[in-house]
């Protein structure tokens, strides 16, 4: 086991710290850095023009229609989504409806979009 002698004639100086160059940049850059950071986020965040709207938005338009022996998704696009393309309302169609598929069943009720006129 190692021990050590303590001279008792040694005075009790503090130890002085002697910083370099690096150390400086770290000791005063990274608190400058944080601060920056900190600083820019506040000002984008309350300098910005963006609000949100006190409009209700608007939904589209449907009808529902009760799929009957013979109906096709492209058959009711076609006869009740006036104004639309036909491709593209069928597309809306399957979409509103949560279809995974072009297969529709007697019975089943679909909600149709239809343009204002």
């Amino acid at each position: 086991m190692a021990t050590i002698a303590l001279d008792s004639n040694q005075s009790q100086t503090p130890m002085k710290i002697r910083i370099n160059r690096r150390g400086w940049a770290i000791l005063v850059g990274v608190p400058v850095f944080v601060l920056t950071v900190i600083a820019a986020f506040l000002v984008s965040m309350f300098a910005s023009d963006a609000h949100a709207s006190s409009d209700l938005p608007t939904g589209v338009e449907t009808v529902d229609v009760t799929v009957i022996p013979g109906d096709t998704v492209w058959s009711l696009a076609k006869e009740y989504a006036h104004g639309y393309d036909i491709t593209s309302a069928v597309n809306h169609i399957s979409e509103l409806n949560s279809l995974s598929g072009s297969e529709i069943r007697v019975g089943d009720s679909l909600s149709i979009p239809v343009l204002a006129e």
